[in-house]
């Protein structure tokens, strides 16, 4: 494959990088403007639409650190890609979505999908010459509010002119387009980081 013959320039994995940052913030911000008309379309309470919010940060908070962890012990790059198809995965359950409740779950699922921002700059360390690398970081970071403010202008919309489902398949578009690139222009990184999950050496340790 042409990626292992020779290292992609670092520009053009820059921009896979960026796009799957933008598609990642989207999922965070597009449903908190019409939480409401979730509620109104799964006929729930205000306390149990909360939840498509609230279980998206906790899966975010709860695997953001493991992924980006198993990424540097096995290969950015493949996490990388992985991270993308649960994000896909998620996002695909999302918008076939029946009831409050498996949205609730797609939207853990895509939850997970916060592992992309370490991940992204592990690979900007890894492949950009030591000059870029702080520019690298931080326009992709700048890039998580611009996807998020994106997300919150176009929520309405989108919904008002294609339905509510709408705000998971748009999004998909670009995650697709994310994977498909980190596979075939992110090169896997030589850089490995031997060592164990976050929390693993305590469940690990003998006792006293």
């Amino acid at each position: 494959m042409a990626k292992s013959l020779e290292r992609i320039n670092y520009r053009v994995v820059f921009a896979v990088l960026v796009v799957g940052a933008c598609a990642y913030s989207m999922m965070q911000s597009l449903v908190t403007p019409v939480l409401p008309t979730i509620q109104e379309h799964f006929h729930t309470s205000q306390s149990t639409v909360t939840w498509v919010l609230t279980a998206y940060l906790l899966s975010a908070s709860v695997f953001t650190p493991i992924f980006g962890r198993i990424g540097d012990m096995v290969g950015k790059e493949h996490m990388l890609v992985a991270t993308l198809i649960v994000l896909a995965l998620g996002t695909i359950l999302a918008g076939l979505a029946g009831s409050i409740w498996v949205l609730v779950i797609a939207r853990a699922i895509q939850g997970a999908g916060g592992a992309l921002l370490p991940l992204s700059f592990g690979i900007v360390r890894d492949e950009f010459p030591d000059v870029k690398v702080a520019t690298g970081v931080g326009i992709i970071a700048a890039m998580t509010a611009v996807g998020g403010g994106a997300g919150i202008v176009l929520a309405g919309p989108i919904v008002d002119t294609f339905g509510y489902h709408w705000l998971f398949w748009i999004p998909l578009i670009l995650i697709v387009i994310s994977i498909v690139s980190a596979f075939f222009f992110v090169p896997e990184s030589p850089v490995r980081t031997p060592g164990k999950l976050p929390g693993w050496e305590h469940s690990r340790s003998p006792p006293g």
